[in-house]
């Protein structure tokens, strides 16, 4: 039996680590606030204390992913359960890592995103292992670099898998999300040519420049949408989300550089639509003496797209009905490691407590009864799942 104390005892535990992402480092704050080291060490102590076989498994240097496994009876469908080790900065937060209870409710960085799914998804494991579990294999990964660049997740892929079924942990509300938009980002530079502020006729104004090409991008995308569409998504997007040039305060700007996100449907892959993006730019012609020039991206998370009668959505579905969760089927706005997980060949859903609202918030919390209640739904999973 799953006991909501607990999920609180353990969940208060882990955001009392620190695990920030090294790549969200931030002057002036310790630097043990940083990396996943310490919260992977917690974790893995915690599984062998009940009996897992556990690894730590080195994905760059002071970052390894926690490996446990509860293996099945020979032949048993096998489960991959993935949830991430390390957090979001924690700007304006008072006390990010001291843990607080109100109620249900426990706050602190990390409660929800993704600690929150770990307690959740090591409390199923410990409940299986006591009922003497055997119908199915499951690997339990806690994984590195989730926030930034998925190291992590796609590290164990190299060696692991693929597995009959996914379940990422991230707060759904114990909803179940079989979609979600890529994640694809670069830079454009618009280049002119410097000239003194006094003289502005001599030179070519880049940051001027940059109006019509956004102009033109966004027009480009209002008038492509209704070629992609999917039934749980919204339509793609394309948002310039940085810009920085200027040469000083008295010179004509020379150099602008634009960086692009670009959310692609699961029919594009992110290369494919930075080559759509980059045709449309290369036919548009720029003001005179200025030149775009757009860069490969650097970043590319995939897509994802499950079948909504795949066996992990089914029987995760009636699992998380039987404990209270509507588990309508949705499409997901953000990225997870589920798309790496799904890519690789793991059909995998996102499911976990908590609201994806209260993820990175300053006030970041999650419900201990649905931590209790997802947890449940895991050892459901876990006894009946088929692929």
């Amino acid at each position: 039996m799953i006991e909501l104390e607990s999920a609180a005892e353990l969940l208060s535990a882990m955001v009392a680590i620190p695990s920030i992402n090294p790549s969200l480092y931030r002057d002036g704050l310790p630097p043990a606030w940083f990396g996943e080291a310490r919260m992977a060490r917690f974790v893995a102590d915690w599984l062998a204390a009940e009996g897992f076989a556990v690894s730590l498994d080195l994905v760059e240097e002071g970052r390894p992913n926690v490996v446990a496994e509860l293996p099945g009876a020979p032949g048993a469908p096998t489960l991959l359960w993935e949830g991430h080790l390390d957090t979001v900065q924690v700007d304006g937060m008072e006390a990010p890592f001291t843990p607080r209870r109100e109620g249900n409710l426990l706050f602190g960085r990390g409660a929800v995103d993704d600690k929150g799914c770990l307690a959740t998804f090591m409390l199923a494991l410990r409940e299986l292992k006591r009922r003497g579990h055997t119908a199915t294999s499951v690997t339990f990964l806690a994984a590195i670099d989730e926030e930034v660049t998925f190291k992590g997740v796609t590290h164990h892929q190299k060696t692991h898998g693929p597995y009959d079924g996914g379940v990422a942990g991230e707060p759904t509300g114990l909803d179940l999300y079989c979609a979600c938009k890529g994640a694809v980002r670069w830079h454009i530079d618009v280049l002119g040519r410097a000239a003194h502020a006094s003289r502005p006729h001599e030179g070519r104004n880049a940051i001027t420049a940059t109006g019509p090409l956004l102009d033109f991008l966004a027009d480009y995308m209002a008038r492509t949408q209704s070629r992609h569409s999917h039934p749980l998504l919204d339509p793609r997007t394309l948002t310039c989300t940085m810009i920085a040039g200027g040469d000083g305060p008295n010179s004509i700007p020379s150099k602008v550089r634009l960086t692009f996100d670009c959310r692609p449907l699961p029919d594009q892959t992110g290369s494919e639509i930075w080559e759509e993006i980059a045709a449309a730019v290369a036919g548009f012609a720029p003001p005179e003496g200025i030149r775009y020039v757009m860069h490969r991206p650097f970043i590319d998370a995939a897509s994802m797209d499950v079948p909504t009668g795949a066996g992990i959505v089914t029987a995760l579905g009636a699992a998380a009905r039987a404990e209270g969760g509507t588990a309508r089927i949705l499409g997901a706005s953000f990225g997870s490691d589920a798309s790496s997980m799904t890519r690789s060949g793991t059909p995998t859903v996102i499911f976990g407590p908590g609201d994806i609202k209260a993820a990175h918030a300053i006030d970041e919390h999650v419900d201990l009864a649905a931590i209790v209640a997802a947890a449940n739904a895991l050892v459901r999973l876990a006894e009946t799942f088929r692929p």
